[in-house]
């Protein structure tokens, strides 16, 4: 199963599984995570991703034609890339285990890259949109760890403990989350680039998918690990738990106006179910403030 299968894919629903089994068909070798799978799909099943529709597909892109929408939307992916890494950081350092102390820690090295990948985006994108102050200050987004440091818990960090199966499967819908809004963001950033900067923001894009679609492979993995030694049904209950608290926090994301409040399983059976006007929705990019960026259109 490759990547363009995801990346090509005409439909907007489906993506979440089709997101994991892409990543799980890139480990060399071969791995099987039958549990891991069965339980996803049942998550899915139980309480579908928002964000895994094709109304969700159409909000995004209708957003991301607004170029200051855009630009502070990369702004927050770096903001959150820079946040998980340090999350990343204080969990590898917490880790008994030599194995996943250096998963985790390649992650947190990875996510720390991807805080600036985020900021070249918007660069190449929006050249000049950011006021030079404001945009060094941008580079402190990311804690610039590399895998030469040592590792320490970030203080205060509640994050400074021995990761948990939670933790992982936590980690694992949370990089499909972003590998779909990933490939949401493609055609955005395309439609406002020049075609000069076309060649660098591809070089970019690929790196960043290859970078989720691993992290999702490998919390998959330990997922199924640590899973063969725990009840069936208690895992598959956490992972449908924790696909809801996701759901819950993209429909905030959206402003909480009730177009996901039913299922979105009901809805496709009752295409009245979403009588609620979507005109003015937009996926919320986050709180941060960019009093640098000019009026973009």
């Amino acid at each position: 199963m490759s990547v363009e299968a995801l990346l090509n894919t005409q439909i907007s629903s489906g993506r979440v599984a089709l997101a994991a089994r892409v990543a799980l068909s890139q480990c060399s070798p071969d791995t099987e995570c039958p549990i891991y799978l069965e339980a996803l799909d049942q998550a899915l099943e139980d309480e579908p991703p928002p964000y895994d529709t094709s109304v969700y597909a159409d909000i995004y892109e209708k957003a991301a034609l607004s170029g200051r929408w855009m630009a502070v939307s990369l702004i927050t992916n770096a903001e959150r890339e820079g946040d998980g890494a340090k999350r990343l950081w204080s969990l590898a350092a917490c880790s008994p285990e030599p194995t996943v102390q250096h998963q985790l820690k390649c992650h947190a090295v990875d996510e720390s890259r991807h805080a600036l990948l985020y900021l070249a985006l918007l660069d190449l994108t929006f050249p000049g949109a950011a006021d030079p102050a404001f945009r060094t200050d941008l580079n402190r987004l990311s804690p610039k760890f590399a895998l030469k440091h040592d590792l320490y818990p970030v203080p205060g960090s509640p994050y400074a403990k021995k990761a948990t199966i939670d933790d992982f499967l936590q980690m694992n819908i949370a990089e499909i989350r972003t590998t779909i809004h990933h490939i949401m963001q493609r055609p955005a950033i395309s439609m406002h680039c020049s075609p000069d900067a076309h060649t660098k923001v591809a070089s970019i894009q690929n790196s960043l998918l290859r970078d989720e679609l691993k992290h999702v492979a490998y919390t998959a993995v330990l997922i199924e690990q640590i899973a063969r030694e725990l009840p069936r049904e208690r895992v598959n209950a956490l992972f449908r738990k924790r696909v809801g608290d996701f759901n819950r926090i993209t429909y905030s994301e959206l402003g909480g106006t009730g177009l996901f409040d039913c299922s979105v399983a009901c809805c496709a059976r009752n295409p009245s179910c979403r009588a609620t006007s979507q005109e003015h929705v937009v996926p919320a990019t986050s709180n941060f403030a960019a009093p640098g960026l000019p009026v973009l259109n």
